[in-house]
């Protein structure tokens, strides 16, 4: 079962949820996270599924944004405690099977819990030490997430830690504008204005178009339309969830 479960409330955080699952997808592999509407499998019992993983993760982050303690039921009472409520269920779950429990405050200057404004159930939530994800430093709060994950769940593997294999260093970058230097292996999407200089045979191209380079066996090719860049060895969750 996945050690990383991302807890969230439907119309609160789910553009923060799919971002903080795919980043650390990236780093420790999917199957060591789970996101609801990315690992219930069409035809699965999400009520079993839900249940299952949030209560046999090693790690729940509760994503937690500004609608999160306002949110209603359908009958207009505070959905946190209606005790049907999933966001709810996924955490008591996650407490009772022993979990950490992580609240990740999803948005810029969000203040922390305070238990009077929690459900009884949940009042430790505002005991816990917090972190953060904001959009304005995604880049650095995800690390951050990273990195404390790594620290608090010995057995996950940082795949981005790993040496390069002999094939050597493989990049990709999508919708690059202005100049790019790259010594080593990359793909690269659409360019603009573009300097690009492979340290092997000093070869430099510039230019304002497209290009469509391949290197691997000394050939360079110069098109128009997107450009496409490989470089390697010549052998070579209910609510909607």
């Amino acid at each position: 079962m996945p050690e990383i479960f991302i807890n969230y409330r439907t119309g609160d955080c789910e553009h923060a949820a799919v971002a903080i699952e795919q980043y650390l997808s990236g780093r420790f592999g999917r199957e060591r996270v789970f996101r609801a509407s990315k690992s219930i499998r069409p035809g699965e019992n999400f009520r079993t599924e839900l249940s299952t993983a949030s209560s046999s993760a090693r790690v729940l982050l509760a994503l937690i944004g500004p609608k999160w303690l306002d949110a209603r039921d359908r009958d207009g009472n505070p959905a946190l405690e209606n005790k049907d409520d999933w966001t709810r269920k996924e955490i008591l779950n996650a407490k009772r099977s022993g979990a950490r429990i992580i609240p990740i405050l999803c948005g810029r200057k969000l203040p922390r819990l305070v238990a009077a404004d929690l459900p009884r159930a949940l009042t430790s939530l505002a005991d816990l030490q917090s972190l953060t994800y904001d959009t304005g430093s995604a880049g650095d709060d995800l690390d951050r997430i990273a990195a404390e994950l790594l620290d608090l769940v010995p057995d996950l593997t940082d795949r981005w830690a790993k040496a390069p294999s002999s094939g050597g260093v493989h990049n990709s970058n999508t919708g690059q504008a202005g100049n790019l230097i790259q010594a080593g292996n990359v793909s690269v999407g659409s360019i603009t204005g573009t300097t690009f200089h492979d340290t092997r045979d000093s070869q430099i191209h510039t230019g304002t178009g497209d290009l469509h380079v391949s290197f691997g066996d000394g050939a360079h090719h110069k098109n128009s339309g997107r450009i496409r860049q490989n470089f390697g060895s010549k052998r070579d969750r209910g609510e909607d969830r």
